[in-house]
Parts: structure tokens; C-alpha cells; sequence
């Protein structure tokens, strides 16, 4: 017999995301075996960006799947992947794709802005020039 959540797929995703930023408790993903990934890395982005804030700007839902655009904020006070912290305030994007099936996230796809974040903490160096301007 098939259970079913009364909550729809983008308020399950949401939640579960909410819950994992505001407590930092990476358990609340141990029912969604689609978020292993997001799992693995949410503690060495947690350990980067203590203060880090999620606000979600626009949810799109079609049956069972959920595509988001999420901005995160926060100041980058741990090592970051080798990357030593430098202070500094970062704002940049994310954008997600889940699958929700009987409650649980099954599978989840995430882009970060990884270069934007990168250029932010000055771990890339942008060259000003004549022609850029």
C-alpha cells in the first residue's frame, strides 16, 4: 500500500532545505536518499559559510518534479576547499532540480555559482581592462 504526504513536492523541498540551512543538521536528509550528494558537501560549505542564508526567489512544479532558483548569502569565514577564509561577504545563485515520489526526494540536481563565489573571495582574479569596460 502506497503511503502519500499531504504536502506537495516543492513544499517538501523546501522544507527539507529550509531545515538543513537554519539547523545545519545534515540528518534531516537521511529520508531523501536523492540529497547523498548535497549530504556529503552541505558540512564543507556549512564549515565556509557559518552565517549562510538561503531565499528562495521562484519555484516551478510540474507533477512530481520541482525546479528552484535559490540566492545564498554569507561571509566566508572557514577554509573552503583549501581556500583560506578571507572575510569577505558573498551573494550567488543556485539552481535545483528534484524529483519527489511518496514524501521522500529521490533524486536532486544542483548548480552552484561556483566561479561567481570563487571571484568573490578573490580566489580568481579579475583583470580590469580598457576593453572590459
Amino acid at each position: 500500500m502506497k503511503m502519500y504526504n499531504s504536502k506537495n513536492p516543492s513544499q517538501i523541498l523546501f522544507e527539507t532545505i529550509e531545515t538543513l540551512f537554519t539547523t545545519g543538521d545534515i540528518n534531516c536528509l537521511e529520508a531523501h536518499p536523492g540529497m547523498s550528494d548535497l549530504s556529503k558537501n552541505f558540512l564543507k560549505v556549512k564549515a565556509a559559510f557559518p552565517d549562510i542564508k538561503t531565499e528562495l526567489l521562484q519555484q516551478l512544479m510540474e507533477g512530481e518534479q520541482v525546479a528552484s532558483h535559490w540566492i545564498l548569502h554569507g561571509t566566508h569565514l572557514g577554509e573552503l576547499f583549501g581556500i583560506p577564509p578571507t572575510s569577505k561577504y558573498v551573494r550567488f545563485q543556485n539552481l535545483s532540480i528534484a524529483t519527489v515520489e511518496d514524501g521522500k526526494i529521490i533524486k536532486y540536481n544542483s548548480e552552484i555559482g561556483w566561479l561567481s563565489i570563487l571571484m568573490q573571495i578573490g580566489a580568481l582574479p579579475i583583470k580590469s581592462t580598457e576593453a572590459n569596460r
